[in-house]
């Protein structure tokens, strides 16, 4: 299977957030919703921008680790986040050009879009998003 990647249009997006909600509940436990891994941003009246991590090939929140708690699969392209071996520095929230590095100060993590990883094979902000303005493409594999 290519690895995936998501596509965002966000000239589409009409700021419903329900790519929130979706991946708040595919991340939370017993029922609850866990910390979003994406945003709707209000840029406008009627403007709306999703912020999600779209895996970069040379990402700067894999390059910023100290520890070595994020690393990008090398197969499926997903930047992880190890959270037993993070240290909490916050060095990938910052070093992310994107913002799309969160620290969840209630759970005490960092954490971004892992594509719903482990959660079957399609992430959830595209499945639920109305507009087709979060989409998913396979990429070629890499020779």
């Amino acid at each position: 299977m290519n690895p995936l990647r998501l596509v965002v249009q966000p000239q589409h997006c009409i700021g419903c957030r329900a790519c929130e909600l979706a991946c708040a509940f595919t991340h939370g436990a017993e029922g609850q919703p866990g910390a979003s891994r994406c945003r709707t941003l209000t840029v406008g009246k009627d403007e709306y921008v999703p912020v999600l991590c779209l895996q970069c090939d040379h990402a700067a929140c894999v390059q910023s680790c100290p520890t070595g708690a994020i690393s990008q699969d090398p197969v499926t392209k997903i930047v992880h986040v190890d959270q037993e071996v993070c240290v909490r520095c916050m060095a990938c929230t910052v070093a992310c050009p994107f913002g799309n590095m969160h620290f969840d100060p209630n759970g005490q993590f960092v954490h971004k879009c892992d594509l719903c990883a482990g959660h079957g094979d399609y992430p959830r902000c595209a499945m639920f998003c109305p507009t087709r303005c979060l989409s998913v493409e396979r990429m070629e594999p890499v020779s």
